[in-house]
């Protein structure tokens, strides 16, 4: 289907449910929402209607952010008595054309429901390599139901990653034409001019830094994976080395007792800066040194790509998916595997050049040119959403740069 197509004043809006646990500021939240604004403001052309349904039943940090976009918020428990009535009563008074699942092997539930409803594309979205949950016996038995409803039910199977395929559904994915990998996309308008230098001079200003300070950065909210204890450490041991280095940690941090503990133990108080859930996280990508970030898992770090779409290096663990980020974008990040020291990883900091306002229009324009803008994946998703009305004579919708479509482009040319 053409985005003219869609964009047809004659046709019904396609209408797509997205599934999460809780509408909180992870990843695959922010990022799915970063795309409805992205569709909503530069194509309001598309006939799109967004719906989230939120299986915990919990209201989440986000629903006033997706309200403000147009969207509903569904609040339905999955562990409710009565859920399974009440999400096949949702699907078909909604009527919807997509369901879009994104909580890991438990899609399998929501895509054969949404397949006894009659939803004609029904999406289960991988965004992780792991859940983090103890693989016992009983939680390998469940994932092995999930995954097989998954393939009695799902229409398209997504990975943010290969990897993310390769370890959460099959290993030979690939003999699978249902699984497709889509990176996660960034939108580059949302991020300064890597040539201005106030960006750089405000963050100073702001946080009452010295000019020769030597600034660090993690985006990231507290959960296992994101390894803070072993961050806090690394930077410990780095200040041996490099006394006029900061951290400043961005995310749900600041009321976490256990890590301002780990912070006076190192003996790091005055150089760690909690600064909590941030909107201008863009902009204080930009004006830092470096990222370091040594999670332990994860399946396409949004805060990694945003960290290089700025032009501001990365040092992190070794794993899979930062493999796949380096394979893309060559020579922009810097992998230290985890069983490595704090001395490994404070060494490898110190390599890392500083960058220039050169070097990050540099790195900005191969972060363009490479597979992560939210141009690419926004095209890339409407192809698999419009293949709910599949017409054999219409061709792929594309995207034009600029608020139009391509169609729209090529004739106005």
């Amino acid at each position: 289907m053409t985005a003219e197509s869609l964009s047809s004043s004659v046709a019904p809006p396609l209408r797509i449910l997205h599934i999460f646990a809780r509408l909180n500021h992870g990843g695959a939240e922010i990022r799915t929402l970063e795309l409805v604004r992205y569709l909503r403001t530069r194509h309001p052309e598309l006939p799109l209607e967004t719906h989230f349904c939120c299986l915990s039943g919990l209201p989440g940090t986000l629903d006033e952010v997706a309200r403000g976009l147009g969207c509903q918020v569904h609040l339905l428990p999955l562990r409710g008595p009565s859920f399974i009535a009440r999400f096949l009563k949702l699907l078909r008074d909604g009527r919807y054309d997509v369901v879009h699942s994104h909580v890991h092997h438990p899609s399998g539930l929501i895509t054969l429901l949404a397949k006894t409803a009659g939803v004609p594309c029904r999406v289960v979205h991988f965004r992780s390599i792991d859940d983090g949950r103890p693989p016992g016996f009983a939680r390998r038995m469940l994932v092995r139901l999930w995954k097989h409803l998954i393939d009695r039910s799902a229409t398209h199977i997504l990975g943010v990653s290969r990897c993310a395929l390769q370890a959460s559904w099959c290993p030979d994915w690939t003999g699978d034409n249902r699984c497709q990998v889509i990176y996660n996309g960034i939108d580059l308008g949302r991020f300064p001019d890597p040539m201005d230098r106030v960006t750089r001079e405000r963050l100073f200003e702001q946080f009452e830094l010295p000019s020769d300070m030597r600034v660090l950065v993690h985006v990231g909210r507290e959960t296992p994976a994101k390894n803070h204890k072993r961050l806090l450490s690394i930077f410990s041991e780095l200040k041996k080395s490099l006394p006029q280095a900061v951290l400043l940690l961005v995310g749900d941090l600041a009321q976490n007792s256990s890590l301002l503990g780990e912070v006076r133990q190192h003996g790091v108080e005055g150089s760690v800066r909690f600064l909590g859930r941030r909107d201008d996280v863009p902009s204080i990508l930009a004006a830092a040194d470096l990222m370091v970030f040594p999670s332990l898992w994860e399946g396409m770090p949004g805060a990694v790509l945003e960290s290089l779409a700025a032009g501001t290096p990365v040092v992190a663990s070794d794993i899979l998916p930062h493999r796949e980020i380096a394979e893309q974008l060559p020579g922009s990040i810097w992998l230290v595997q985890l069983e490595q020291s704090d001395k490994t990883w404070a060494e490898r900091i110190m390599q890392v050049p500083q960058p220039t306002p050169a070097t990050r229009l540099a790195a900005r324009s191969a972060f363009l040119a490479g597979p992560f803008s939210l141009q690419r994946a926004a095209e890339q998703l409407l192809n698999i959403w419009c293949s709910a009305r599949a017409d054999k004579n219409l061709s792929r919708v594309e995207l034009g740069s600029h608020g139009k479509t391509a169609t729209e482009q090529r004739r106005a040319a």
